[in-house]
């Protein structure tokens, strides 16, 4: 093999992830080139304007610049969104203790989520406690395997988004129209009293900050059940 044949060779095998790789590894390259990289892309093909490597570098940096713009943008609007919702359940805990009456809370519940989250419906699956006997039918299940995903998601303490492993597992497949997103939030403080079945009316956003959401929500519903309860 010639040396030229030699050079090709190596050529090939050096490729552009190599060379930026390179770069990357050896900044002073560029700082003890800058007149050569300026040449090399000192022509715009497109309209034949002379342009220098540094001014390359200050167009990275302004579009660097609009990304972290944009970035914090985001980061004020979702801190508004978290005191509007900090506000409503806020509103929500001071309300849902006012009532005397098991089915004005219930009413009241579905009622509240229906306006003020309106990309989500609630439906409760709850256990037959002698404190909840004046609650229609519709709220319990008769559905042995709902016992027990009732008792594991209280263990787990925490909202559980269903998938197919777990309809299968609880058949659950009544719960189910296949549009968006569906989670179990465990109901009850001291012991189990039952699960909401929370159904988002699309995709879910934002999942961690979605779960905190449904936790306070259930939490709260929890604790103005708890109190009609014959213990």
């Amino acid at each position: 093999m010639t040396f030229r044949d030699k050079n090709k060779e190596i050529k090939k095998q050096i490729t552009e992830e190599d060379v930026l790789n390179y770069l990357a590894e050896n900044p002073d390259v560029i700082k003890n080139n800058i007149d050569l990289f300026n040449k090399i892309f000192s022509l715009n093909q497109k309209n034949g304007n002379v342009i220098s490597f540094e001014d390359i570098r200050i167009k990275s940096l302004i579009k660097e610049n609009a990304k972290i713009k944009e970035k914090i943008k985001e980061i004020i609007e979702s801190a508004k969104d978290n005191k509007k919702i900090q506000e409503k359940l806020s509103k929500f805990s001071n309300e849902v203790i006012s009532f005397r009456k098991l089915n004005n809370l219930v009413n009241y519940i579905e009622t509240f989520i229906d306006k003020e989250f309106p990309s989500i419906k609630i439906e409760f699956s709850l256990i037959k406690f002698n404190g909840f006997i004046d609650l229609d039918e519709k709220y319990f299940s008769a559905n042995s395997d709902l016992v027990d995903l009732i008792n594991n998601t209280f263990i787990e303490k925490k909202p559980i988004l269903i998938t197919k492993k777990t309809i299968e597992k609880y058949s659950l497949k009544k719960y189910i129209d296949n549009k968006g997103s569906i989670v179990i939030c465990p109901l009850g403080i001291e012991y189990p009293i039952g699960v909401a079945f929370i159904k988002y009316k699309s995709e879910m956003m934002g999942l961690d900050l979605q779960f905190d959401l449904l936790n306070s929500l259930a939490e709260t519903i929890s604790y103005s059940l708890e109190q009609y309860i014959q213990k």
